[in-house]
């Protein structure tokens, strides 16, 4: 009785499975196409709302948290990149492309705070010289964003002060 109500019942659980799969646009390959189309052309507020909407269809798929991690470092959110690499990674911890991204967004964080620190410390401050050395030795490393723009020439006529942010 049990085996007969579990093969009639079967059916119906598979297909309510396939339903939740399905995405307002279409399919979940669909979306999933449209998002890596998205991407590619760089419709990054699209192609964010479909990576999400895959994540949210199958958690599980590490190549969709790794495009999202991508995606979130091009439009520099670090906090939100490193945590998709973290999910990515902690479903395939052995994708070294995840890793390596991981690591290039917490070295350019590591930069932008040790910049933060040098401008606001003061010169004769030993801490400035430290710091010196570490964003030279930083800069160094070949990753695109580790360098810092040239100092401007002295404008002619005085600019205004920036805004607060």
């Amino acid at each position: 009785m049990t085996r007969r109500l579990s093969m009639l019942l079967l059916p119906a659980i598979l297909l309510s499975g396939c339903a939740m799969l399905a995405s307002p646009d279409g399919d979940l390959y669909q979306m999933r196409r449209d998002a890596q189309l998205a991407y590619s052309g760089e419709q990054d507020e699209r192609a964010e709302r479909l990576l999400l909407g895959v994540t949210r269809a199958v958690p599980n798929d590490a190549e969709a948290w790794f495009y999202l991690g991508n995606l979130y470092a091009r439009t520099e959110r670090p906090e939100q990149a490193t945590q998709a690499y973290q999910k990515a990674l902690m479903l395939n911890g052995s994708d070294a492309r995840a890793w390596h991204n991981l690591g290039v967004v917490r070295l350019r964080e590591a930069w932008a705070a040790f910049i933060q620190a040098y401008n606001a410390g003061a010169p004769d401050d030993p801490l400035h010289s430290k710091l010196e050395v570490l964003i030279g030795a930083l800069e160094k490393i070949p990753l695109d964003g580790l360098k810092r723009p040239a100092k401007p020439a002295a404008p002619a006529v005085p600019l205004a002060a920036p805004e607060q942010r």
